[in-house]
């Protein structure tokens, strides 16, 4: 079966040299039938006259020469659209991705396997040369894409996908993380993850901004009319906690006024009898679950999930009020969207995953 590479480039001359070479001897040494498509965005450091001298040089070579920056997702589709081969491969042009993990995800692609993931978040998996905040941010960007997929890194940039799946598919071209939206949109049934270390790039800069994160966002918002159970989910979730604050009031209100006992203490006993309440029936109602199904190690996870949640109520119920000076009762209604969407993720993607 056929290989068609696609990569994306802008102002990658200093790259672009040494992964063609490298990608060269991998596929020729795995004797891979192949071709290598570059969709340039009118580099302004050169990158397409290096490009055009390397397509003297080598065979089965395609460039694709746009008009200005148009964005990674748009220019992998144009890649798409001239590929001839059978399994299409995306990767980044810096030298991030590990060349040499090509040929394992080809022969696991040939075996029958819808899309194969070079994945930095399952075990072997790494990230190399990134500071904390970097990788903080990009757990926390994968974190929301969990509720669509059961893929542990659905915001990478390389992976295979069989090119019959996109066949009249309505791909969005805006952002620069199209992986989840094939994962979404396409019918692939059979998804496999293989470990890699990405390693961040030594020369140029990355292409991540402002405007990314924007595409970013509507995207997830957009991917929910793909997934409307998830609305589903979330309605009876949302209701499930609704009630459980009733109860959560009406125990505390009880034990205190009635039993005499401190108010902190019939707090706790409040949040703790609610929580199970909101366990019970979010698992054999929200996300039709058996109830003994890993009770006990489901209940510690919907416990601790919840338990963050109020500590991320709390957090912004006071930024809202102490630094932004909104009133409380609004700063406190905005603190429950939040908590509320951080709880149903949560435990969307951890407690009630299988």
């Amino acid at each position: 079966m056929k290989l068609s590479l696609i990569i994306p480039t802008y102002n990658e001359r200093e790259n672009i040299q040494e992964l063609i070479f490298k990608l060269k001897i991998e596929l020729e040494k795995n004797k891979i039938i192949n071709e290598i498509i570059i969709v340039d965005d009118n580099s302004p450091d050169g990158t397409g006259k290096v490009l055009e001298d390397l397509k003297v040089k080598y065979k089965n070579f395609k460039i694709i020469h746009r008009n200005g920056k148009l964005g990674l997702s748009s220019a992998v589709i144009e890649g798409f659209k001239i590929s001839e081969g059978d399994i299409l491969c995306v990767m980044d042009a810096d030298l991030s991705h590990p060349v040499e993990k090509i040929n394992e995800m080809y022969q696991i692609a040939i075996k029958g396997v819808d899309i194969v993931i070079g994945s930095r978040y399952i075990k072997g998996g790494a990230i190399e040369g990134w500071n904390l905040n970097r990788k903080l941010l990009s757990k926390l960007a994968t974190f929301p894409a969990r509720i669509f997929t059961n893929v542990n890194d659905p915001m990478s940039g390389f992976f295979l996908i069989k090119k019959n799946l996109i066949a009249n598919k309505e791909i969005n071209s805006k952002g620069f993380k199209i992986l989840l939206e094939l994962l979404i949109k396409t019918d692939s049934k059979n998804i496999t993850e293989v470990p890699i270390t990405f390693v961040n790039r030594t020369a140029g800069k990355s292409k991540a901004g402002a405007k990314e994160i924007l595409y970013y966002s509507r995207n997830l918002i957009g991917y929910v009319f793909y997934k409307k159970e998830i609305v589903s989910e979330f309605i009876r979730f949302a209701f499930v906690g609704l009630a459980g604050t009733f109860i959560n009031i009406i125990i505390l209100y009880s034990l205190t006024e009635n039993f005499k006992i401190y108010y902190i203490i019939s707090a706790i006993l409040a949040f703790i009898i609610a929580v199970t309440f909101n366990f019970i029936f979010n698992k054999i109602w929200t996300f039709n679950e058996k109830i003994y199904n890993k009770v006990a190690k489901k209940y510690a996870s919907f416990f601790l999930v919840s338990s963050s949640a109020l500590l991320v109520n709390i957090f912004f119920l006071y930024i809202f009020t102490e630094f932004l000076g909104i009133y409380y009762i609004i700063s406190q209604i905005i603190a429950i969207g939040i908590s509320l969407m951080i709880n149903f993720i949560g435990n969307k993607i951890w407690t009630f995953r299988e």
